[in-house]
């Protein structure tokens, strides 16, 4: 290494430590701007409270499946596109009921 090259990564190290430095020892804190106390989170626990009773107190839970045997099924594929020369130009998808 020449000694330019010694000098700028000696450098850079340093502005990058001085720079970690000041980002930490700023005054930006993650903390919450307004203080509600304990109603924030009694008032959370009581809506899962509330939640949970009027799940638990429904008679039937299991609902019936959303599927029908009856409807056809699609099945789709891809075929090729030809000119009037007989020459593949492209693929188009057609697809068909079962």
């Amino acid at each position: 290494m020449t000694s330019f090259r010694k000098t700028a990564a000696a450098t850079l190290a340093a502005l990058t430590l001085a720079t970690a430095v000041l980002a930490t020892a700023g005054g930006a804190e993650a903390r919450p701007r307004y203080r509600h106390g304990w109603g924030v989170g009694a008032g959370i626990v009581g809506a899962l409270a509330v939640g949970g009773l009027l799940a638990a107190s429904a008679g039937n839970a299991y609902a019936a499946p959303a599927y029908d045997d009856d409807e056809p099924v699609r099945r789709c594929d891809m075929v090729e596109r030809v000119n009037r020369f007989g020459e593949v130009v492209g693929y188009r998808k057609v697809c068909s009921l079962y």
